[in-house]
């Protein structure tokens, strides 16, 4: 579920939008100023529809002090709808720009194609539980402690959590991060199935043993 604010002087307006995000995947949190909007902002907020002419504080100005603080999506609502009004709304930031009168459809189509070509962007990692696994770094996070991990390390939690809920056998493990020209025995992933479960502390259980078979990861839904 997401959150968006919308930052908007007409009732009306909010209430349509409201009514018609609610129901689906995103959450509205209603403002009917941009001094309202600015003191509910918070890190929880996935994206903002700003109303460009409303009373009080500049609209622009709301957009640039939220752009300030924060790299949350914003989209602008607007009457207007000549170029050099859009084009300002870019400038200082903007993501989108849908006009007056609008469908609910479309404005939730555009909001929902930013925010999860956002999150493809943000987040290059695996998470399961309280696990993270940060695939550029090649760290391990857990509850904001950032834990080394050797290659062998990285390339084995990765492929659990990859194939989360699957049983794997040393066999396959062997052959996957090894080579299939591997002369060794399975005692190599045993000896590196302890390591991780040292790393990864009291989610150790994250990883069980399937008695005479292998490993598999169980991790929590998030």
């Amino acid at each position: 579920m997401y959150k968006a604010l919308m930052i908007e002087d007409h009732k009306e307006v909010r209430d349509f939008v409201k009514e018609y995000f609610d129901h689906k995947e995103i959450e509205v949190i209603e403002a009917q100023n941009g001094y309202e909007g600015l003191a509910i902002l918070d890190d929880t907020i996935d994206i903002i529809l700003l109303d460009i002419m409303m009373p009080g504080i500049d609209d622009y100005e709301v957009c640039k002090q939220i752009r300030s603080q924060y790299n949350t999506l914003i989209v602008f609502i607007s009457a207007l709808s000549e170029d050099e009004n859009q084009l300002k709304a870019y400038e200082y930031g903007a993501d989108d720009y849908i006009t007056k009168p609008f469908k609910p459809s479309l404005l939730y189509a555009k909001c929902l194609a930013l925010l999860k070509r956002n999150k493809k962007i943000k987040t290059n990692q695996l998470q399961s539980g309280k696990v993270i696994l940060d695939l550029d770094k090649h760290i391990l996070v857990i509850e904001e402690n950032n834990i080394a991990l050797t290659d062998k390390e990285f390339k084995l939690l990765r492929y659990l959590m990859e194939n989360q809920g699957i049983v794997l056998s040393r066999e396959k493990i062997l052959d996957a991060l090894w080579g299939y020209d591997y002369y060794g025995d399975g005692r190599a992933v045993d000896t590196y199935i302890k390591r991780l479960r040292k790393r990864l502390g009291k989610y150790s259980y994250y990883i069980q043993t399937i008695v005479k078979t292998g490993y598999v990861w169980k991790g929590e839904e998030l």
